[in-house]
């Protein structure tokens, strides 16, 4: 069973601080509340971003950053009410609705995903910086918890032999993979951390990304790798599984045309697809139980519990 979208009768709040119309009933996404509607006269989109003031604050602050230097991206509405604003326990943003068409998986529409996703690091790190990166420190009993939601959570679903190597990697993370990331001195850009399909919008002149809102400061780095790995998670329009090697190929080629990687980088590659499949391939892979039984969806884990950093050669 497939997680119930938000409802927006529990946010009433919300719509009356944007003074918001034509709102749908429910979350257009499962996962999180965002609620496409009008504001100000406007089409628009509300949706929940940071938790904390100062980081909601730098979500906007750098967006608008990366709009004036030529990236892609949403930036909040001028309005003449707080946006962002804190209700509750929780920060809101209104956006404007992107009209356009979703991603397909043509060669096309990947170079021009590798392309944004080169200018977005092209932008650089500053002077506004989005939240900083934290990195895991997890202690045995959070090894042991990891293995425990592999065994529990998606070994009914898939071979031994997967979960047998999905094990080692929890388990020799903190000793073989995280240091060398950690401590290799990469770069740190503005990034976005959620790099997918399913967060884009193909408009008239090119992809839009469209939920900046879980951005880090962090290594390029891992960014790029996250996006090899999830890039097509949850995104019908397209066959259950990361990039192929041609899609691949398209996209860091693309990519490449606005950044070059440095030595670090290209030897740590390797090491950073590892550290994106423990990291948020673990928590696809056991964080939303019902994602097993969405038979898209269990194809796509699947494919990505096979995934190894030969996949996704760097040029």
């Amino acid at each position: 069973m497939s997680p119930t979208p938000a409802r927006a009768a529990d946010h009433p709040d919300l719509f009356a601080h944007f003074g918001a119309e034509d709102i749908p009933e429910r979350s257009i996404y499962a996962f999180s509340p965002v609620f496409p509607c009008r504001v100000d006269g406007r089409r628009a989109v509300l949706k929940r971003t940071r938790r904390l003031p100062e980081n909601a604050q730098a979500v906007a602050a750098v967006t608008r950053q990366w709009a004036a230097r030529g990236v892609a991206v949403v930036t909040p509405l001028d309005l003449p009410v707080p946006n962002p604003v804190r209700l509750g326990e929780a920060h809101w943003m209104a956006y404007p609705f992107v009209p356009g068409r979703v991603y397909t998986g043509t060669l096309d529409d990947v170079a021009a995903a590798g392309d944004l996703l080169g200018r977005v690091h092209a932008a650089g790190a500053g002077p506004a910086t989005l939240p900083a990166f934290t990195w895991p420190d997890h202690d045995q009993a959070r090894v042991d918890e990891d293995v425990d939601l592999l065994r529990t959570v998606a070994a009914p679903h898939a071979p031994d032999a997967l979960i047998a190597r999905l094990v080692d990697l929890v388990t020799r993370f903190m000793t073989d993979v995280l240091p060398p990331i950690r401590d290799g001195g990469l770069p740190l850009v503005n990034a976005t951390m959620d790099y997918k399909a399913n967060n884009l919008v193909y408009a008239v002149d090119g992809p839009v990304l469209v939920d900046p809102d879980n951005g880090d400061f962090a290594p390029r780095l891992l960014d790029l790798a996250q996006a090899a790995l999830l890039f097509h998670t949850e995104h019908d329009a397209v066959p259950p599984r990361p990039f192929d090697p041609e899609q691949w190929s398209t996209f860091i080629e693309a990519y490449g045309r606005h950044v070059h990687l440095t030595g670090p980088e290209r030897h740590l590659w390797p090491l950073a697809v590892e550290y994106m499949l423990n990291e948020e391939g673990h928590w696809a892979l056991t964080g939303e139980p019902s994602a097993w039984e969405l038979p898209r969806q269990k194809a796509f884990l699947l494919a990505l519990a096979q995934i190894r950093a030969d996949d996704f050669p760097l040029p």
